[in-house]
This record gives C-alpha cells, sequence and structure tokens, in this order.
C-alpha cells in the first residue's frame, strides 16, 4: 500500500514495517532500492 508524503515523497507499507520513496515518478536507483527493501525487511534475493 503507498500514500502521499511532503511534495514528491510517498511512503509505501508492508505490513507493520515502511519506507519513504522520495519521487515516485522517477527512476529508482540501485542503491536506494536496497535501502528500501531493508526497510521493508525483504530480502534481495526474494526480491
Amino acid at each position: 500500500m503507498a500514500s502521499e508524503g511532503a511534495g514528491s515523497h510517498g511512503t509505501l507499507y508492508a505490513g507493520d514495517r515502511k519506507t519513504t520513496v522520495k519521487d515516485r515518478k522517477k527512476e529508482i536507483g540501485k542503491g536506494l532500492i536496497a535501502k528500501m527493501l531493508a526497510d521493508l525487511g525483504i530480502d534481495r534475493d526474494e526480491f
């Protein structure tokens, strides 16, 4: 589930965990994807 945040930021929820998405209209780099997956407790190999 996603919700809007301040400006171009958004929040992505997975169960009781959440992460911030900087700009939902732009491409997301590998480093940010890795941090977001860690925030959500998702193993990179599962993704």
